[in-house]
C-alpha cells in the first residue's frame, strides 16, 4: 500500500474542498453538545437506512473475505455474543435504533439486556427482557454498583468530548471481572503531529461523524487504564472496513465530484447530512493513509 499516494488525495481533495465550501465554517460551527449529537442521529436515521443497513444496524461492516457484504454487518454483535452468558446482565451505551441490543436479547432470553440512548427508541418493538432509558450514558444511576456483567459500545464513545467520565461509570456498574466491549475510531497519532491539510481533514471527518476529535490510539488507550481497566485484546479491523468505506466513497463521489451538487444540497438539507458526505469522501483514504483506525477493544474490570 503506497501511504504517500493516498496522503496525496487527501491533500488534493481538501484543496478542491476549499474551492466551493468554508471548510473552517464546517469545523467552527456547533460542537457536539448532547442536543447537537441527537439531532444528527434524528437528522440521519434515513441515511443510515439506505447507506448501513436496513435492519437499523448503524456501524461499519468488518469484512474479513475483503469483500463487501450484508452478512458482514453481524460480525461485531456476534463477537459481543461470545462474551455473553444465559443470565447475564448487559449493557449497551448508544443503542441507536434498537439493532444490536434486539439481536442480542433474542440470542440470549434468559439475559437481561439494558440499553442507554439519547433518542427514544420504538418500544413495542423491544423483547421482554430488554429496558431502555432515554438519557446520556455517562451517568446511569439505575443501574447498581457491580451489576453488569457485560457492557458494549459500537462507534459512540467517539462522539464525547470527556470520555474518562463514561468509563468511570462503566467501572462503577460492572462486576469485577466484567467486560467492555468496545469499537471505535482512533488516529495513529497525536492530532498535533499530522500536516495542516490532514488536521483539516481529520477535524472534517469528526464533525462529519458529529463526533469529538479524533484522539489518537494512546490516548484511548491511556483513558481505559486510567478508569481502572486492563486492556485484555486489542485489534485492528482497519483493513477489514476498507470495503464498506469504498462503498461509501462511491455514494459521495456522486455528490462532491459535482461542486454546484453540494452547494444545493448545503443550501437545501440538513448540514448534519451534508457534512457527512465529507466523511464518506475522506475516510476511506484515511484508512489507506493508516491515519485513522477502526479498533475492537476487550477491557476487563479487575477481579
Amino acid at each position: 500500500m503506497n501511504k504517500g499516494y493516498y496522503i496525496y488525495r487527501i491533500h488534493s481533495k481538501i484543496d478542491a474542498m476549499s474551492k466551493f465550501i468554508d471548510l473552517e465554517e464546517v469545523i467552527n460551527g456547533e460542537k457536539n453538545s448532547l442536543a447537537q449529537i441527537r439531532n444528527y442521529f434524528r437528522v440521519s436515521h434515513w441515511a443510515y437506512k439506505i447507506f448501513h443497513s436496513q435492519d437499523g444496524f448503524m456501524h461499519f461492516r468488518i469484512s474479513k473475505s475483503g469483500v463487501f457484504t450484508d452478512e458482514d454487518i453481524y460480525y461485531q454483535p456476534d463477537t459481543i455474543a461470545d462474551y455473553i452468558k444465559d443470565g447475564d446482565t448487559v449493557l449497551e451505551l448508544g443503542c441507536g435504533q434498537g439493532a444490536n441490543i434486539m439481536y442480542l436479547a433474542y440470542g440470549f432470553p434468559e439475559s437481561r439486556f439494558v440499553g442507554v440512548d439519547l433518542i427514544p427508541l420504538k418500544k413495542n418493538k423491544m423483547p421482554q427482557n430488554v429496558t431502555i432509558y432515554e438519557q446520556d450514558y455517562s451517568s446511569i444511576p439505575q443501574l447498581a454498583d457491580n451489576s453488569v456483567d457485560v457492557c458494549y459500545a459500537v462507534e459512540t464513545i467517539v462522539h464525547n468530548t470527556d470520555k474518562e467520565k463514561i468509563y468511570r461509570e462503566v467501572n462503577r456498574v460492572l462486576k469485577p471481572g466484567g467486560v467492555m466491549i468496545i469499537y471505535d475510531y482512533a488516529l495513529a497519532a497525536s492530532f498535533d503531529t499530522y500536516d495542516p491539510k490532514l488536521q483539516m481533514a481529520i477535524a472534517l471527518t469528526s464533525k462529519g461523524g458529529s463526533a469529538a476529535l479524533f484522539e489518537s490510539l494512546d490516548e484511548l488507550n491511556t483513558h481505559y487504564t486510567n478508569c481502572g481497566f486492563e486492556i485484555e485484546k486489542m485489534t485492528n479491523y482497519t483493513k477489514e472496513t476498507l470495503p464498506d468505506l469504498k462503498h461509501l466513497q462511491h455514494s459521495a463521489n456522486r455528490t462532491m465530484n459535482h461542486p454546484w451538487l453540494w452547494k444545493l444540497q448545503y443550501a437545501l438539507m440538513p448540514k448534519q447530512f451534508v457534512n457527512n458526505h465529507i466523511l464518506g469522501w475522506l475516510g476511506y483514504d484515511g484508512g489507506k493513509a493508516g491515519i485513522g483506525y477502526y479498533m475492537e477493544w476487550i477491557l476487563r474490570k479487575p477481579k
